[in-house]
């Protein structure tokens, strides 16, 4: 299986590393004595300790455990359909009825195993930090005001030691991930860069999602966002969908773009995905449409 790489790659979300096992011709830097790369054995000494939290929707499960006497979080997903992928599917794989009714009837099937992907991030070491962030907890809704956000979030940020944002600047620095680059605007007031987020394995549009990451190193999240900052989200509006029409022939009313609050880091970035892929924290308590956010600033600003 000399096809067969693992790539380290960091996550997009928290700056983790992730481990893709993917068929690729692509030449490791990682190889052991046979020839074969070492990170493709890292999860044979994995001992599990708890599962944090399982999402049968999205078929995501996160686990605790440990690695080499560390900490770790498995992250699991399975990969989507392709396409492209079908034919091969109903040739190469096996069916074991499970129960017939009439026209109606139910089989599990065995596909190929180059079919049949588990998308695999591991955090090693994880801190506790990572384990009250993947573990699944009750959610409260809380109307924030301005006051409530300077008394007790901002302190809250500044006073905890927030996940590193070393791999964000590594991006903007293009000391890594550069080949990954979509679109790129260098302007240091207004401009962004646009990458896949590692949510996306790149083979269909049909999940795309890609995040806009702004150059300016100042703006927290979108309670730093005030009128001077209109002509920056204005320029990723724009440029980010028309980025994305060119590479992935994806028009702008076959897109949700939008930004988190609370984000997962503190750096200013814009989630834009598929409309029809239902995104985990796509929803009305978490996500606000950048149309949104830059309506609410003009308006202010016509105040």
């Amino acid at each position: 299986m000399a096809d067969i790489v693992v790539k380290r790659e960091l996550e997009s979300e928290d700056g983790e590393l992730s481990l893709k096992v993917k068929k690729r011709k692509v030449i490791s830097d990682n190889v052991g004595e046979e020839g074969e790369p070492e990170c493709q054995k890292i999860l044979s000494g994995f001992k599990t300790s708890s599962v944090l939290s399982d999402y049968t929707r999205e078929k995501r499960i996160f686990i605790h455990g440990t690695l080499a006497d560390q900490d770790a979080v498995v992250i699991m997903e399975k990969t989507p359909f392709r396409e492209d992928d079908l034919a091969e599917f109903f040739s190469n794989s096996t069916l074991k009825l499970d129960m017939k009714n009439d026209i109606y009837s139910t089989y599990k099937l065995r596909a190929p195993p180059h079919l049949n992907e588990i998308k695999t991030t591991v955090v090693c070491p994880a801190t506790k930090k990572h384990l009250n962030k993947y573990k699944r907890q009750e959610s409260f809704l809380v109307e924030e005001t301005k006051t409530d956000y300077e008394s007790i979030t901002l302190p809250f940020i500044e006073k905890q030691n927030t996940f590193s944002l070393q791999w964000v600047y590594n991006i903007l620095q293009k000391k890594a991930e550069v080949e990954r680059i979509v679109y790129e605007d260098p302007d240091p007031d207004t401009g962004f860069m646009l990458l896949p987020d590692f949510k996306w394995d790149q083979k269909q549009v049909d999940d795309l999602y890609l995040i806009a990451i702004v150059h300016p190193m100042n703006i927290k999240s979108l309670r730093d966002l005030t009128a001077e900052h209109i002509p920056l989200l204005k320029n990723i509006w724009q440029k980010g969908q028309a980025a994305i029409l060119e590479r992935y022939s994806l028009p702008a009313n076959k897109l949700r773009v939008y930004l988190h609050y609370q984000p997962s880091y503190y750096h200013l970035h814009i989630h834009f995905t598929n409309l029809g892929y239902d995104t985990p924290g796509c929803g009305v308590d978490r996500a606000h449409l950048l149309s949104d956010v830059i309506q609410a600033l003009v308006s202010a600003l016509l105040q």
